[in-house]
């Protein structure tokens, strides 16, 4: 290599001549450009995230951090047509990821999914990558009025077509996310009256007997419905679900439920403990078959089972149990980060913990000690 002024040769590398001193101008390589129809990439100006774009025909693929990143975008799509890709619409989306998502939800999970699917009806011809939070919004808006779990539900679908719709590169934003729904309504929790409780303990039906037995445990439904006879023990069972807390624990049984108990476990014909029982034994077909037309049947206000936990948390709270003891009979799940701590509470403790208060509200142990106190 030659100097450009003085045509003296130079070392290998060389910037300036060393003879007069002049810049040699380095031979700039050249990108090497892409074949005709396969696409391009080009850096945005100014500060971002996602500088690099990588587009095809005139059509925008997606935005990246990295250059090499949206080449191997490009080289995805090597020998697939954009158009095809690009220009699917909601209800093309919705097929394909339908026939991906569905193969691992329940009929009805996939009922839901179908439902919410029409709902965005207007959409299902208009290209995917165009829509925006507004269109979403807009179509959720008609729908005004319906619970907060059935429009969280539409919402889901929309959320989770987008993310898939990123992942095929089809688009590069999730606006579903942005789409607000309406504020939950709060709603007190329902309990159990005085009045209530006696009017199932007088109509004496099998299906009244597991009402009460709730009441005098505190038990979920799914729980007592699951208790076999093994674990069946007069004061107390052993059962749960839901949280590692709540697995297999000690729930003990109020006095005035032993009776409902021992007649479950007198009538068992298999081996769990309600399997003699003459109704619904699946507790979801129990609650809609036996539970609500019992309720309207003694003129109590329709409340959903769960009110009998709300009942005996409220009983033993106001009676003045010890939170550490109720949070180990009803297995709250943030009873894990003081088990270590409460270990020694044995099943003893906790029947005797249970029997210083009567679901009805009637203070049994410390009614006792006050009036000891009393002149």
């Amino acid at each position: 290599m030659d100097c450009i002024k003085c045509k003296s040769p130079l070392p290998e590398g060389a910037l300036y001549c060393p003879m007069c001193g002049k810049k040699q101008v380095q031979e700039r390589r050249k990108a090497l450009k892409r074949a005709n129809g396969t696409g391009t990439v080009y850096k945005l100006q100014g500060r971002r995230k996602r500088p690099w774009v990588a587009a095809k025909n005139k059509v925008v693929i997606g935005y990246y951090e990295r250059k090499t990143d949206a080449l191997e975008a490009l080289e995805r799509l090597s020998g697939k047509e954009l158009t095809e890709r690009y220009n699917m619409t909601f209800a093309e989306v919705f097929q394909e990821w339908s026939e991906e998502h569905y193969k691992t939800l329940t009929k009805s999970g996939i009922t839901s999914y179908d439902i919410a699917f029409n709902v965005y009806r207007a959409l299902h011809n208009k290209k995917f990558r165009d829509l925006r939070t507004s269109d979403f919004q807009a179509e959720l808006d008609k729908i005004q009025g319906k619970s907060y779990s059935t429009m969280s539900k539409h919402k889901q679908l929309i959320t989770q077509m987008s993310q898939w719709a990123i992942r095929e590169e089809i688009c590069t934003t999730n606006f579903a996310k942005f789409v607000r729904l309406p504020e939950r309504e709060k709603k007190g929790k329902e309990i159990f009256t005085d009045a209530d409780i006696k009017k199932l303990e007088k109509d004496g039906s099998e299906a009244a007997r597991i009402v009460l037995m709730l009441l005098a445990t505190g038990m979920r439904i799914g729980e007592l419905f699951s208790i076999s006879l093994d674990d069946y023990h007069e004061t107390y069972v052993i059962g749960g679900s839901k949280t590692e807390a709540g697995r297999n624990r000690a729930i003990p049984i109020r006095p005035e439920g032993r009776e409902h108990f021992a007649y479950f476990a007198a009538h068992a014909d298999g081996p769990l403990l309600l399997s003699g029982y003459t109704g619904q034994k699946i507790y979801a077909n129990y609650r809609s078959r036996d539970y609500y037309p019992l309720l309207a049947r003694l003129g109590i206000k329709k409340k959903s089972p769960h009110a009998t936990r709300h009942t005996y948390t409220s009983r033993a709270v106001k009676e003045g149990m010890a939170p550490e003891i109720l949070q180990r009979i009803l297995g709250h799940a943030d009873y894990s980060t003081t088990a270590n701590v409460y270990t020694h509470i044995d099943i003893d403790t906790l029947v005797k913990s249970v029997e210083s208060f009567d679901v009805t509200g009637t203070l049994l142990t410390n009614k006792k000690s006050r009036e000891k106190e009393k002149p």
